[in-house]
């Protein structure tokens, strides 16, 4: 059973699963019941807001009621913390929590502790202190972002004390953070056990929406995975991490943050021949779990679309009309996508910013 039904993460997630073919019954939850990911699984599950009390009482039952023995959490700010609490009452009907321990949950969760980690194990970062009206800013831009929160919702770039003091409207828990420019990347992180990281997948978030990339790109990049490797290694954590940076402009790479669960563009990971959906059900199953490092495909492009599910009024639902890829041939179109000028046949587009492996 996978939460937040309907997010693009449950979704990546359950194509996954799919694609997996070893799962006999998936179900997922949200609390929302407007939800397309409904047409995509066996059962869905209306549940509470996950800062509702009963939000882990209610996860148990669902578990219990459909003899779960899996349970895949993937808000980190708002589902984790709840359920780690509850996580003797899903022991005791033989459902596991894909969750890290407790202490990894915090430390990871809140940016400023993150920052003093990266510190602590020699892994560089953007300089990082907590807010006050005191805060000392050597250059600005900087960033002003929630010490606990993903997805970007929150985060401001300021430019000045003044707008910075305004922005924060004097709160206490926000962090300032150094403005680092370069290549935005998300490493696709999988451990098979504390400190044995088997699978590290960089992507370019070439285009990004509400903290989502909508358009990306693989690439095989020995330093980028080194550096993801290292600080999901050096975490402790087991199973799935994603790990945020900026490729800058040296060719050096700057960890902004890291989220111990699976990405919200888990599907192009997948389609660049690295399957963490498997990898989990290896890893819950006992089975050797496959070292994958520098195995997934280089140049895989990624172009999201919008796709629609429909509900009638008996509760049917239906898929909208798919679309089929043309034969560029017949349709006239173009055999393949163009590159820069310059660049060899079939070779991806550069990075914008220099590699130095």
């Amino acid at each position: 059973m996978v939460t937040a039904a309907g997010t693009v993460t449950a979704q990546s997630l359950i194509k996954a699963l799919l694609e997996d073919g070893r799962s006999e019954f998936i179900a997922a939850g949200d609390m929302n019941p407007l939800n397309a990911t409904r047409a995509f699984v066996d059962e869905f599950v209306l549940l509470p807001p996950a800062a509702a009390p009963e939000f882990a009482r209610q996860c148990f039952e669902a578990a219990r009621r459909m003899r779960i023995d899996l349970l895949v959490p993937l808000i980190v700010e708002s589902e984790f913390l709840p359920l780690d609490d509850a996580r003797p009452l899903f022991e005791s009907i033989g459902c596991r929590l894909v969750l890290p321990p407790r202490d990894i949950v915090v430390r990871i969760a809140d940016k400023l502790e993150f920052a003093k980690f990266l510190g602590e194990i020699g892994v560089p970062g953007p300089a990082t202190q907590a807010y006050s009206r005191a805060v000392d800013v050597k250059r600005f831009p900087v960033y002003l972002k929630p010490r606990h929160g993903s997805g970007s919702v929150g985060t401001m770039r300021v430019e000045s004390f003044h707008s910075l003091h305004e922005a924060a409207h004097g709160r206490d828990d926000l962090i300032v953070q150094e403005a680092v420019s370069g290549t935005e990347f998300t490493v696709d992180c999988f451990a098979a056990a504390p400190g044995r990281v088997v699978a590290a997948v960089p992507r370019e978030r070439i285009a990004i929406k509400a903290g989502v990339s909508v358009k990306g790109r693989t690439y095989r990049h020995a330093a980028i995975e080194a550096i993801a490797r290292e600080v999901v290694e050096s975490s402790g954590l087991r199973g799935p991490a994603n790990v945020q940076g900026m490729l800058r402009p040296d060719g050096s790479f700057s960890i902004i943050e890291m989220n111990p669960r699976f990405s919200g563009t888990l599907a192009l990971t997948t389609a660049a021949g690295i399957n963490f959906a498997s990898l989990l059900i290896d890893l819950v199953e006992g089975r050797p779990v496959p070292d994958l490092l520098g195995r997934h495909a280089d140049g895989v492009t990624m172009m999201r679309y919008w796709s629609e599910v429909f509900e009638d009024r008996s509760g049917a639902i239906r898929l909208g009309t798919a679309l089929q890829a043309r034969d560029r041939h017949d349709a006239g179109l173009p055999p393949k996508l163009e590159t820069k000028s310059g660049a060899d046949e079939g070779m991806v587009e550069p990075l914008t910013a220099p590699i130095a492996d």
